[in-house]
């Protein structure tokens, strides 16, 4: 035994700066647009071709006008309303069907989960003319009900939960159902706390991708009063026919929009990585 642990070790010791150098050139490769985008926001424009440019002093004439030129407050809120809105409803509707694949027994559960499985297979841009003619009909276009309501489910976030739910003993609900407790008091007091992790993951990833939706509220508004920020980031660019566009307004406003990004990550990181890797070693 101890001859086998001293063939081990220096196998370890060759591969870890190997490990550590590729996981670094990844990181770098991820942050460095996140870089040139931050260093291009705090330049002024004549600045942005110029291989002298100084950061310092850092220029912030980019983030006021991005903020002030347009209506990029009214964006913004837009944005965090609508986001916010498909967050918390994506997610308790994802809990609830979950809860009830996972726990529940009745004809054609095994037939109705494969077709929200299915869902996952439909790209989301077959959907758009669908939607578009249906809210047209019911008059409800460049309103908050139509930037909403398409996105209340997710086939992915019920698919999620159902898998971990699916690990929690059923044990528990039975020694629940001994003193008492109904279905609603197990789901809300035993299966969401021990879920947590997972519930974190779902919101996280109904937040970013609805933050970072586009076509859809393109498609569907029509007023800049109903804009949302990522299409708020376009009207930007002012001048098309300039000979060289204002890309300093343009990142700052970038940077803007990947703050409440960069919250929602430092709010969910600690069940990020245990709610992804959960069940991997039952």
């Amino acid at each position: 035994m101890p001859l086998s642990e001293e063939r081990v070790e220096p196998r370890r010791a060759r591969r870890l700066p190997l490990g550590g150098f590729v996981l670094v050139v990844l990181a770098l490769a991820v942050l460095y647009p996140l870089w040139e985008i931050a260093r291009i926001s705090l330049l002024d424009l004549e600045e942005v071709n110029s291989p002298d440019a100084a950061l310092w002093p850092p220029t912030f004439r980019a983030y006021v006008e991005a903020w002030t030129g347009v209506a990029f407050p009214r964006y913004f809120l837009n944005s965090i309303v609508v986001t916010l809105a498909v967050t918390v409803g994506s997610t308790l509707t994802a809990i609830l069907a979950a809860y009830a694949f996972a726990r529940a027994s009745f004809p054609g559960r095994d037939v109705l989960f494969l077709a929200v499985i299915g869902t996952l297979m439909i790209p989301n841009h077959i959907t758009l003319i669908p939607n578009y003619l249906t809210f047209a009909k019911v008059g409800l276009l460049d309103t908050f009900v139509c930037l909403i309501l398409p996105f209340l489910a997710s086939g992915f976030s019920i698919f999620f939960l159902r898998q971990h739910m699916m690990t929690i003993p059923r044990s528990l609900d039975e020694a629940a159902r001994m003193d008492g407790a109904g279905t609603w008091m197990i789901l809300w007091t035993i299966i969401v706390p021990l879920s947590w992790p997972a519930i974190a993951v779902v919101a996280l990833f109904a937040f970013m991708s609805q933050w970072n939706e586009f076509i859809w509220p393109l498609l569907a508004t029509t007023s800049e009063d109903m804009r949302t920020v990522q299409i708020g980031l376009r009207y930007l660019l002012r001048d098309e026919e300039a000979a060289i566009p204002d890309w300093p307004l343009v990142m700052a406003g970038t940077m803007i929009t990947l703050v409440p990004l960069l919250i929602a990550y430092v709010f969910a990181e600690r069940h990020l990585i245990r709610g992804i890797t959960m069940g991997s070693f039952r």
